[in-house]
C-alpha cells in the first residue's frame, strides 16, 4: 500500500473519531463551524495537503449521517451536507492562508 494511501486512511480513521465528538452537545457547534477553519489554516500553513484535510472532515460528517441514522433516525440529510460544508470551510482557510503565504514569500 502507497503512504498515500496509507495516510488518506489514516485522516478517514480519524475524521471517524472526530466525528464521534458530535454526539457531545457543546462542542457540536464549534467542531462543525470552528475546527475545519482552524484545522484547513494549519495545514496550509505547514503545507500539508488539502485532500488529508478534505478526506478527515467529509469522514466526519459521514460519521455523523450514519451514527444519527442508527440511533435517531433523523438528520441524515443536514449531517450528509456537513460532510461537504466541513470539508469546503476547511479549502477556504487553506486557500486564504496558502495565498497570503505565498504573497509574502514574493513581497
Amino acid at each position: 500500500m502507497s503512504r498515500v494511501t496509507s495516510s488518506l486512511i489514516a485522516a478517514a480513521v480519524i475524521g471517524q473519531v472526530v466525528g464521534a465528538l458530535g454526539w457531545i452537545d457543546p462542542l457540536f457547534v464549534p467542531l462543525v463551524l470552528l475546527a475545519p477553519v482552524v484545522t484547513g489554516a494549519v495545514a496550509g500553513a505547514r503545507q500539508i495537503t488539502y485532500l488529508w484535510i478534505a478526506v478527515l472532515w467529509c469522514s466526519a460528517g459521514i460519521n455523523m449521517a450514519w451514527t444519527d441514522w442508527a440511533v435517531n433516525h433523523e438528520d441524515v440529510a443536514f449531517h450528509l451536507a456537513l460532510s461537504v460544508t466541513m470539508p469546503l470551510l476547511a479549502g477556504l482557510a487553506y486557500g486564504v492562508v496558502r495565498l497570503a503565504s505565498r504573497s509574502r514569500r514574493t513581497a
